[in-house]
């Protein structure tokens, strides 16, 4: 949907900000349809952080005293209190339930036996009135959010509103922020100091579209695992070894032969060899995959980055646990008297209090994040040296980038070694 359309729930990015018109007089609906205003806002002037959402009760800062007042004259008896309906993120507009119903005809397109009618049925067909309900749209600065609704003098509103630190939803996989009431006027019992406000219910929770069965592909079709991929024991001991990436960090296949050799076989240029056709096999689901969904992908790093980070969580957990075991089985510091109390320690009359089982957790816990810390380290130091883990060595080797950087650097030694050697032998003549 078009950030230019009025909305009914707040999408889940900040991508209102972005303009997606070549120029602010693209895409004007008639004026008898249902839309919001034609002035274009620009996207540094439009709201970042919408506070007032779909399902607010709002009152309204501008406009007549009979929209704004229940008595239709003055606040003495209360503000009226509107439900926010829809919103319009491009052009900073709310749309209110009961402010300014406007009605328009909507004109419909002719019937196909139109000029079959008879002259009465035309006439009657021209002359008909197709009003529909439209609200008239209200700029976010003309609206105050309710805090308490009482229907009447006792209202209070938020005259004064903050916006929490914006952080990633994991649940509903969307930005978000928490409102926050820096300030509340009217009411007799308005309460004091920043308050928390709670975003309004949806009136029904959000269901994705279903397929349309004539054109879509039905859900348990979609959902059934087509795609089989080889073990990497079946690939182990054969030639496409070297052509299977063993990390994320991995270059792309340098080895073009199998791919050239089925692109040939497909030509009819030249059939494919037996070993050619079992490793076409065994890699075209891998092709596909990495096509398809590539190992390099945001969505693909961010859950090995989450997979890691809950790994090493369940082992800090398992850390703490066995030290705590491991203390309670030595006796939970009972010979600490003993120690203290010897000639050569000197501490006799010093009282220590033992340790409790929180603080020998929090004690193995914080080592167990110095070593990961420190192993982080020497990693990122090695990667960035160009050095590669061997299995087999069982320790960090230099790989194609460490060379090439060792190579440069005996390069420079030799342009350095070369010009002092020439300044030494640098005589001046007579």
């Amino acid at each position: 949907m078009s950030t230019a359309e009025p909305l009914s729930r707040i999408p889940r990015g900040l991508q209102h900000i972005i303009s997606t018109k070549p120029n602010k007089f693209a895409h004007k609906l008639p004026s008898r349809l249902p839309h919001a205003s034609n002035k274009f806002v620009q996207p540094r002037d439009r709201v970042r952080k919408w506070n007032i959402r779909p399902g607010d009760k709002v009152r309204l800062l501008v406009g007549t005293p009979k929209q704004k007042f229940i008595n239709q004259q003055d606040a003495t008896e209360g503000w009226k209190t509107f439900t926010v309906k829809q919103v319009d993120l491009s052009r900073n507009r709310v749309f209110l339930e009961g402010v300014n119903n406007n009605r328009s005809n909507v004109i419909h397109a002719r019937p196909s036996n139109y000029d079959n009618l008879t002259p009465n049925q035309k006439q009657s067909y021209d002359d008909q009135k197709n009003f529909v309900t439209t609200m008239r749209p209200v700029h976010y600065s003309n609206v105050q959010l309710c805090y308490d609704d009482q229907k009447g003098p006792g209202s209070s509103f938020v005259s004064r509103m903050k916006t929490g630190r914006t952080h990633f939803n994991v649940k509903s996989q969307r930005l978000d922020w928490n409102r926050i009431a820096a300030r509340i006027s009217g009411g007799s019992d308005t309460p004091s100091g920043p308050l928390s406000l709670p975003w309004p219910k949806p009136e029904k929770p959000y269901e994705l579209p279903k397929p349309d069965d004539d054109l879509d592909t039905s859900n348990n079709v979609a959902i059934r695992e087509t795609l089989v991929l080889p073990g990497l024991e079946a690939i182990g001991n054969t030639h496409a070894a070297d052509l299977v990436p063993q990390h994320i960090n991995a270059p792309s296949p340098s080895d073009t032969s199998f791919s050239d050799a089925y692109i040939n076989n497909l030509h009819g240029n030249r059939p494919l060899r037996k070993e050619e056709s079992e490793l076409v096999d065994l890699l075209m689901p891998l092709y596909l995959s990495n096509e398809l969904s590539p190992r390099f992908g945001k969505y693909k790093t961010y859950k090995a980055y989450k997979s890691r980070r809950e790994a090493e969580e369940l082992e800090r957990v398992e850390v703490g646990k066995l030290a705590v075991d491991e203390w309670e089985l030595m006796g939970r510091d009972k010979g600490l008297k003993e120690v203290t109390e010897l000639d050569e320690v000197a501490l006799e009359g010093v009282f220590i209090k033992p340790r409790t089982r929180k603080e020998v957790r929090e004690a193995a816990i914080t080592e167990f994040d110095l070593e990961n810390e420190t192993m982080r380290k020497e990693v990122n130091s090695n990667v960035r040296s160009g050095k590669i883990w061997s299995s087999e060595v069982g320790d960090w080797i230099d790989g194609p980038k460490a060379q090439n950087i060792a190579r440069k650097q005996d390069r420079r030694e030799r342009k350095t070694r070369r010009a002092e050697e020439k300044l030494a032998n640098l005589k001046l003549e007579a």
